[in-house]
C-alpha cells in the first residue's frame, strides 16, 4: 500500500507530464530528485553537462541526458569521465542541476559529445527533404510531398523524454502552435505540423497516438510519426539533430524545422529558446508569400 509520500509524489509527477493543459498548475511547483552518474561532455558556452546516469526511481530510467546548471561555480571542476552525484531539479517549466559533487576524478579525458561535429550532409536554406514515408499514430504511411502547398512545422522527440525543457517543450510548443493557427480559419488547409519520433522501438503508433492525446492534439492537422532508424537519421544529420544510443538510452540535442508551401527548407531552429509566436508569423508569411 503507498503511504501518504508516495500517493503525494505520484499525483505531482502525473502533473508534470501530462498536464500541460490545466491552468491550475503553478509554474513554481518544484520537484527535486537525487543524481549520480558519469560525466559525458561538459559546454560551459550553453552551461549544460551531459550525464549518463544511473536509474532516477519513480521518475526517469537510467539513460545520458544534457542537464542545464545555473550556477557557474557547480561546472567549473567538473570534467569528462568524473563521476559525479548532485540534486537535479524539476518545475513545470524548467530543469537544472541544483547541486552536483564530483565523486571520482578522471584520469585523461579524451571523448566528447559530437554536437559540433561536421556532418555527412547538411541540408541547406531551399533543399527538399529526403521524402521517405513515415508512420504515423494511425499506422498510416505519409510523406512530407503529401502536404505540398502548406507551411509545414517538424520537431522531434522521443516519448519516455522526462524533462520539461526538452521533448516535453517541444511538444508544448507545438500544441500552442495547433491551437493558434486553428483559431485563424483564413488559415484552414494551409498547414499541417509534424513530431518526428527518434525512438521506433519504443514509440509505436499506439503509443505516439496516446501521447498526442495528452497534448490535446487534433490529428487531422498534427500527425506524430516514426520511421525505421536509417530514415530518421538521415534526416537528423542533415539537420544537426545528434543522437547517441547506448544500450536503449538516447542522449539527443533538440531541433525544429520549417518548410514552405514547396516542401522547401526554409528554416532550422536550435535548442528551446524559440517562441511559438513566431513561429506562428513565419508559418502565415510562408502561406502569403
Amino acid at each position: 500500500m503507498m503511504n501518504a509520500h508516495s500517493i503525494v509524489l505520484a499525483l505531482l509527477l502525473s502533473v508534470l507530464f501530462l498536464s500541460c493543459s490545466k491552468k491550475e498548475q503553478k509554474e513554481t511547483d518544484l520537484v527535486t530528485f537525487p543524481l549520480k552518474g558519469e560525466v559525458v561532455d561538459v559546454d560551459t558556452t550553453t552551461m549544460r553537462i551531459t550525464i549518463s546516469h544511473e536509474e532516477i526511481p519513480n521518475y526517469m530510467m537510467a539513460m545520458t541526458m544534457p542537464f542545464r546548471v545555473k550556477n557557474k561555480a557547480l561546472i567549473k571542476n567538473v570534467q569528462i569521465g568524473d563521476s559525479v552525484q548532485g540534486t537535479l531539479a524539476v518545475s513545470r517549466v524548467e530543469s537544472w542541476l541544483e547541486t552536483l559533487t564530483v565523486i571520482g576524478k578522471s584520469d585523461a579525458p579524451d571523448t566528447k559529445m559530437a554536437e559540433g561535429s561536421i556532418l555527412a550532409r547538411v541540408f541547406k536554406i531551399g533543399d527538399t527533404l529526403p521524402n521517405d514515408p513515415l508512420t504515423n499514430q494511425d499506422n498510416q504511411q505519409i510523406h512530407f510531398s503529401d502536404f505540398k502547398g502548406k507551411a509545414i512545422a517538424l520537431t522531434f522527440v522521443y516519448t519516455r523524454c522526462p524533462l520539461p525543457d526538452f521533448c516535453i517543450r517541444m511538444s508544448e510548443h507545438f500544441a500552442k502552435l495547433q491551437k493558434t493557427l486553428n483559431a485563424d480559419k483564413s488559415l484552414n488547409g494551409k498547414w499541417h505540423l509534424i513530431t518526428i519520433s527518434f525512438d521506433p522501438a519504443f514509440d509505436t503508433p499506439k503509443v505516439l497516438k496516446e501521447y498526442g492525446k495528452t497534448y490535446t492534439a487534433d490529428f487531422t492537422t498534427w500527425d506524430f510519426v516514426t520511421a525505421p532508424e536509417q530514415t530518421i537519421m538521415k534526416l537528423a544529420d542533415g539537420l544537426g539533430l545528434t543522437l547517441a544510443t547506448d544500450e536503449g538510452l538516447i542522449t539527443h540535442n533538440l531541433r525544429t524545422v520549417l518548410l514552405d508551401k514547396n516542401g522547401q527548407l526554409a528554416k532550422v531552429m536550435n535548442g528551446n529558446e524559440w517562441k511559438p509566436e513566431e513561429v506562428v508569423d513565419l508559418m502565415k508569411k510562408s502561406i502569403r508569400e
